[in-house]
């Protein structure tokens, strides 16, 4: 069985990823039950060599620096995957020389940063990282245009507009996409079941449902004396969550189209905070203003909460131990919304092009990009590895019809618009949770509450051109 295939049986996510993502099953397994997934642990023996046509005699020497994103072979250090990777890759580019440098989150950003600033010409030519990060580069200036590997083909291949938008500054490409995974909210499978809930919620391929679907379920879970989940907003820690569950609920958004402001104000936002209000005062929903993203996850993991906002991939792996000691099956579902079409935010992984004026390095950089997201050897395996899943339709179900992969896999086309690139997010996120504290303890009306919000925030994404 070759690496991917093995991967693909889900042994990227050590194993228990069929137990913790209990999500939409087909029409035809709705019982709840999973079948046992098998995993094969084996050592991968060296490749034979093949006959391999090159397809450039360019040569240059490149850099490329990456985040441990690439799930390893057991036992494996950080970069071995990578550097089989370079070892593809130059079966068809023989003299280009790929030199890899492994970063880590806590040190990576700030080396980066420091090499931008100090002009001293020795940054990476190739980097895989997320759009946030990418964009602020892209902002001052050194990242290269790569619009030209955005063909029509590539375009209409990508699932959702909203991937696309990730990946510009301004009009020009600066990111190429390769995996994503949306963030969802999580159920109690023991108690929507013993209330009937279940048969209020969608389950059949993305899962896709209504506000008024999800509000039967909360009514239903309270006359069962089932435990609701919580609207947390003490500190920032997994805002995400809660800003894809407001703005979904009667399809509003958190700015306007071309992110130049804060919409917090809009009708449809502020019908989705007084429903809350209703919600809460009901017992439907749990004031969770002295609560942390992590308190609402501990909760429901525990079994103490019927449902959790907060809930994603890394959640369910490093709660898969509480999870099993506690008996928690976990039903997977997107956020609801009026239309039942959700706009969800997300996690993106892909590659930018520092712009170091050589036009080989250049070229050579595009030629591995486009190998590490395209080439049929190694694109499909390199989606599995990152733990995510296709932004290409084409790509189609990377991990062999398992049920519970399918469901992320089908939300992707649901990727939203990715806010976290626009200048002053990170202050915003802090008048974010001070605005759902102030309505939660009835501080301030649903309506000052959001003309406050949109006031300081909107203040946010002009501080650096007023510095400037």
């Amino acid at each position: 069985m070759s690496v991917w295939k093995k991967l693909a049986a889900l042994a990227a996510f050590t194993g228990v990823f069929s137990a913790l993502l209990v999500g939409c099953k087909s029409s035809d397994a709705q019982s709840g039950e999973t079948d046992d997934i098998k995993i094969e642990v084996t050592e991968v023996q060296p490749k034979e060599e093949e006959q391999t046509e090159a397809l450039s005699d360019l040569e240059t020497t490149i850099t490329w620096w990456t985040y441990p994103i690439f799930v390893q072979e057991e036992g494996q250090e950080d970069g071995a995957y990578e550097q089989q990777l370079i070892q593809e890759f130059n079966k068809k580019y023989p003299n280009i020389t790929v030199e890899l440098r492994m970063l880590d989150y806590t040190d990576g950003p700030n080396q980066v940063q420091s090499l931008i600033e100090s002009e001293s010409g020795e940054m990476p030519n190739v980097l895989l990282d997320e759009p946030g990060r990418i964009s602020s580069y892209a902002k001052k200036g050194v990242l290269a245009d790569i619009s030209d590997m955005f063909t029509e083909d590539v375009v209409s291949d990508i699932v959702s507009e909203g991937i696309l938008s990730a990946c510009r500054n301004g009009d020009a490409y600066v990111m190429y996409p390769l995996s994503g995974s949306n963030y969802v909210m999580a159920f109690n499978r023991y108690m929507i079941e013993s209330s009937g809930a279940i048969e209020l919620m969608n389950r059949e391929g993305a899962c896709t449902w209504t506000t008024d679907a999800f509000e039967q379920v909360l009514e239903r879970l309270n006359a069962s004396s089932f435990n609701s989940g919580m609207l947390y907003c003490s500190g920032i820690a997994g805002d995400y969550a809660t800003r894809s569950f407001i703005t979904n609920l009667y399809d509003g958004s958190l700015m306007n189209e071309d992110m130049t402001a804060y919409t917090m104000d809009s009708e449809e936002n502020r019908q989705a905070l007084t429903k809350i209000k209703e919600w809460m005062e009901k017992g439907w929903i749990l004031n969770g203003s002295g609560s942390s993203g992590a308190d609402a996850v501990a909760s429901f993991v525990s079994g103490e909460n019927s449902y959790c906002l907060l809930w994603s991939l890394p959640q369910a792996l490093s709660n898969a131990e509480a999870l099993a000691q506690n008996g928690v099956e976990v039903v997977v579902m997107p956020y609801p919304s009026a239309d039942g079409v959700p706009s969800l935010e997300y996690m993106l992984n892909g590659f930018c092009i520092f712009n170091n004026a050589d036009a080989d390095k250049l070229q050579a950089s595009r030629y591995l990009v486009d190998f590490l997201c395209n080439d049929e050897a190694v694109a499909k395996e390199n989606v599995v590895r990152s733990g995510a899943f296709p932004v290409r339709t084409s790509m189609g179900d990377v991990y062999e019809g398992n049920a519970d992969a399918q469901l992320y896999e089908a939300l992707m086309p649901y990727s939203g618009t990715y806010y976290n690139k626009v200048d002053g997010f990170e202050e915003m996120r802090v008048y974010w949770y001070q605005m759902e504290t102030e309505i939660l303890n009835e501080e301030y009306s649903v309506e000052d509450a959001t003309d406050s919000f949109v006031e300081y925030a909107n203040k946010t994404l002009v501080k650096e051109e007023k510095e400037e």
